[in-house]
């Protein structure tokens, strides 16, 4: 016959979950087409950084797309 306090000695054997497989990173591998990403790739191979490159499509997009600029404190206008 088990008793309460042995019941509770049982043990189930520990959990062991599987360790996530992270693959290696490339910027805006979601949201930029693989030839995107070869331009980039090539701006980036002739000594220019990608943030400033990005950064500055992005902003000259939005230019032409009429989106105003924020103030000098990077404040919207209302």
């Amino acid at each position: 016959m088990v008793t309460p306090d042995e019941r509770n000695e049982v043990a189930e054997p520990p959990v062991r979950l599987k360790a996530r497989q992270r693959k290696a990173k490339n910027p805006f591998a979601t949201q930029l087409h693989s030839g995107t990403l070869a331009r980039l790739e090539w701006i980036k191979a002739r000594g220019y950084a990608i943030t400033d490159t990005v950064d500055e499509a992005i902003n000259t997009y939005l230019d032409n797309a009429g989106i105003p600029r924020p103030d000098h404190n990077d404040r919207m206008p209302s």
